[in-house]
């Protein structure tokens, strides 16, 4: 039958094995400083990591924007709540870099370009929607907005280009996501695809 076992391990000795392990622990390379420099070299740039160029700071890791060259890699952001979220989807696919696993392919981003919405006028409400086939109380309350459309050095956020552009839709949105049947939500017309590129045509190089 097994039995169990205490340690015989004298309390000298184990004051010895105790100050062995402090000292490797204060060696420079240790195991976990090495672990902490490894993930920082190999962490990679997200699109979230360029949101602040938006309001002027820089990314380091970015591409450094040369107003002579011929051609330039963009994200593109606008005013989502209190935020920006990433609408990069809506430029060419040659003017943009897709985030990717296997590289750090948004380093390659050397504009970013940002439509943050400044006013917001209600024009209407919206009603009538459904879930599941059930009518329920969910309204939109629709407003047109006005965006200050800027492009900005991705490594420095210094603006390259800006205007104010007017998104003056009134169509109310199809689909709309709620938390429950009686929400009542703020919803802004965004500017379309076209006037954001036409915009941003103009800083894609010569």
């Amino acid at each position: 039958m097994a039995r169990g076992f205490k340690s015989s391990i004298s309390l000298p000795v184990a004051m010895l094995v105790f100050a062995m392990l402090a000292a490797c622990a204060d060696e420079p390379g240790d195991n976990a400083a090495g672990a902490a420099a490894g993930a920082a070299q190999t962490a990679v740039l997200f699109p979230d990591d360029f949101k602040g160029v938006c309001s002027g700071a820089g990314v380091a890791r970015a591409t450094a924007f040369d107003a002579a060259a011929t051609a330039h890699k963009a994200l593109y952001f606008r005013t989502y709540e209190d935020d920006f979220t990433d609408q990069s989807s809506a430029l060419p696919g040659d003017w943009t870099v897709a985030w990717s696993p296997d590289g750090d392919t948004l380093t390659a981003i050397d504009m970013v370009v940002c439509a943050r919405r400044t006013a917001a006028q209600q024009v209407k409400v919206c009603d009538g929607y459904e879930d599941d086939g059930k009518a329920t109380d969910n309204q939109v309350r629709w407003h047109t907005a006005t965006y200050d459309l800027s492009a900005r050095d991705a490594r420095t956020g210094a603006v390259l280009g800006r205007t104010t552009v007017e998104a003056t839709s009134t169509d109310c949105p199809m689909l709309q996501m709620f938390d429950d049947d009686s929400e009542v939500v703020d919803g802004y017309a965004s500017l379309s695809d076209t006037v954001v590129t036409d915009f941003v045509r103009q800083h894609m190089g010569k």
